[in-house]
């Protein structure tokens, strides 16, 4: 996603709202959560909406029934899709968004990592894009990364720590993010979680961090969290960088509705501001 400003302009500024699915609740496939986000996007005025999937979740109740009248392509046009493009027509030239697929997500290839989803809105197609999964992308100099499989949740299931001499934990968020950034991985863990279809064959460096992202987006199952790591450079003699990574949490959880964040970048993470809003 290229700058948005003038091309003199060379602060790094970027207002965003990050959200990941389930973007409906499991009673039914109405998207009341997706539309609550839109509402409230409409009246902050974000510069760019990240939406991460599973959109149309392959482990909702009424998917898995296969009980629906529509084929799964048809339901993210006309329940996602569609609901973006009257956002954008509302909103007008200036709003961007960003989707990015989850292997959950019954309408589009599975196998992790994933390509983009293919998508070109009419008149829409520099306005509504989508990212592979995982990806990175740069936004008003504002570098960001993510991915969509819990990597956090499974990390944490694999760790095994030590508590410090004086018994405290530490921040154990801070750590698993950490894991990522240090290994340069989306994804470093072997063997993978059972739950994720990895295949490294397909596209062994799309897993790969060559730089270390202003922000880093990891939705997880765990419980929200924004943490800003400071880590030494890629290269030996850089100096120490600084990452913010969040989990914006569940749009949707169960019959009820879940967090999302809205972030305001400025300059760096230290100067930034984001919120856990909840629906």
């Amino acid at each position: 996603m290229g700058q948005q400003t003038d091309p003199s302009r060379t602060m790094a500024e970027l207002s965003m709202i990050i959200a990941a699915g389930p973007f409906t609740t499991t009673d039914n496939l109405l998207f009341e959560p997706l539309s609550e986000l839109l509402a409230y996007a409409s009246r902050r005025l974000p510069q760019l909406l990240l939406l991460l999937g599973p959109f149309i979740d392959s482990e909702h109740p009424v998917i898995k029934k296969g009980t629906v009248d529509k084929t799964f392509e048809e339901i993210f046009s006309q329940e996602i899709l569609r609901r973006l493009q009257d956002y954008t027509e509302y909103m007008g030239s200036a709003v961007r968004i960003i989707l990015v697929p989850s292997t959950r997500d019954a309408n589009h290839d599975f196998v992790f990592p994933q390509p983009a989803f293919d998508i070109q809105p009419p008149h829409l197609k520099d306005q509504i894009t989508s990212l592979s999964n995982p990806g990175v992308f740069d936004a008003n100099e504002v570098k960001v990364g993510c991915c969509t499989v819990d990597i956090v949740r499974h990390l944490s299931g694999e760790e095994i720590s030590r508590n410090s001499m004086d018994g405290s934990s530490g921040d154990r968020m801070s750590r698993l993010a950490n894991h990522i950034l240090r290994q340069h991985s989306f994804y470093p863990l072997y063997p993978p979680s059972e739950s994720v279809p990895l295949d490294y064959s397909l596209a062994p460096e799309a897993l790969q961090i060559s730089s270390i992202p202003d922000i880093l987006v990891l939705p997880s199952d765990l419980a929200p969290f924004v943490k800003v790591l400071s880590l030494d450079g890629m290269v030996e003699g850089e100096e120490q960088v600084q990452c913010m990574c969040v989990n914006p949490g569940r749009l949707s959880k169960g019959m009820g509705g879940g967090t999302f964040l809205e972030l305001n970048y400025l300059e760096s993470p230290d100067s930034t501001t984001v919120s856990v809003i909840r629906i």
